[in-house]
């Protein structure tokens, strides 16, 4: 039941937005992430010790958005049950619903260290044209990696990395002295 709250969350977000808002959801939920990434403010949020009204007069100025109107209400609801640890879960979810109904694909972009935006927007550009559809590649450093990049786009593997190459190197060599 628990893995089935996220969900349950982002599918009632998805269902207060407009598809013209979902842009403006979105940007929200990067807002609510990097402001989750403080431990003091995540304790604030999960405490229950400090009174609703005052993590709901801090979730109206942090979250609050013109062009994301539900959101700020939403997060409160989610405190108000509790469950602050869902948060960056809902937000994938959300995330994902949006990209579903506008017909974007979601992937990993694995590297050994962190890509530039033009990087990743470059990579993510070439993916898009070899599957057809619009591309959205989240990016995760795997430090296991000696070099280049892996993508995992719906279960097909793009893999780019220097291990992959030695790994072919090392096939058409053996495959070549027979």
């Amino acid at each position: 039941m628990e893995s089935e709250l996220p969900n349950n969350y982002a599918n009632a977000l998805f269902d207060l937005a407009k598809p013209e808002e979902f842009e403006d959801y979105l940007s929200a939920w990067e807002v609510l992430f990097t402001s989750l990434q403080d431990p003091n403010w995540k304790r604030f949020l999960a405490s229950y010790s400090i009174p609703k009204e005052d993590k709901y007069r801090s979730i109206d100025v942090l979250y609050s958005f013109r062009k994301a109107p539900h959101f700020a209400s939403f997060v409160k609801v989610v405190v108000s049950h509790n469950r602050v640890n869902l948060l960056p879960q809902i937000g994938d979810a959300f995330r994902s619903l949006v990209f579903a109904s506008q017909g974007i694909k979601e992937g990993i972009l694995l590297s050994a260290s962190p890509l530039s935006e033009i990087d990743v927007a470059k990579i993510e550009a070439a993916i898009s044209e070899k599957m057809g559809t619009k591309v959205v590649l989240r990016q995760k450093v795997d430090h296991t990696l000696l070099g280049g990049v892996k993508v995992n786009v719906e279960g097909k593997v793009y893999d780019g990395t220097l291990r992959a190459r030695l790994q072919e190197l090392h096939r058409s060599l053996k495959g070549g002295s027979r």
